[in-house]
């Protein structure tokens, strides 16, 4: 059974809309059946989105959380219907840049605030850092889109960042929780 938090620390609520479009915009610029792995772009959405209902939900806002959830829903399934031209879609890849390097820098200014990363997963971390590498050459590998690399590359740096903070704060606590074990 699952234990919720009274509040999840760490998690820069704000910053994890800003990991999806990648995900959402890359698998339309590469057409939802062909080389571009559509389901990890799939599956990589739904989980994002889920942690981000989920986080609205345990600080309370649960009625927030689903508005985001149908809003977010509504929006996808316009830019992923042949109602939107493949060029805006290729404009809208490239505006990932900046939503992920925001999204991340968010994060990280909420983990130097706190001078911990709360409960952020360091598995999770290694695994989006790991998993963002490894996209820098695949996507060279499967569709030669520079486009598409670029947007990996910054990722990667992104995520670095992320994970290099985590093994700085790797011993440090809430300061709740240092004041408990004094």
């Amino acid at each position: 059974m699952l234990r919720p938090a009274l509040r999840p620390v760490g998690l820069a609520p704000c910053s994890l809309p800003q990991d999806s479009p990648q995900q959402r915009f890359g698998a339309r610029h590469c057409g939802w059946v062909t080389s571009c792995s559509w389901g990890e772009a799939l599956f990589l959405t739904l989980q994002t989105i889920t942690i981000c209902f989920l986080v609205m939900h345990f600080r309370g806002q649960t009625v927030k959380g689903v508005a985001f959830l149908a809003c977010y829903a509504l929006i996808l399934m316009v830019l992923l219907s042949p109602l939107v031209p493949l060029a805006v879609v290729t404009l809208l890849q490239a505006s990932n840049v900046p939503a992920v390097v925001v999204g991340k820098l968010l994060q990280a200014a909420t983990n130097y605030q706190n001078g911990h990363t709360g409960q952020l997963s360091a598995i999770t971390v290694f695994l989006l850092f790991g998993g963002s590498l490894a996209r820098i050459f695949t996507s060279i590998q499967e569709t030669g889109d520079p486009l598409m690399a670029g947007v990996f590359v910054i990722s990667s740096l992104c995520n670095g960042l992320i994970a290099a903070q985590v093994l700085f704060y790797w011993n440090s606590k809430p300061p709740d929780k240092q004041k408990k074990e004094q």
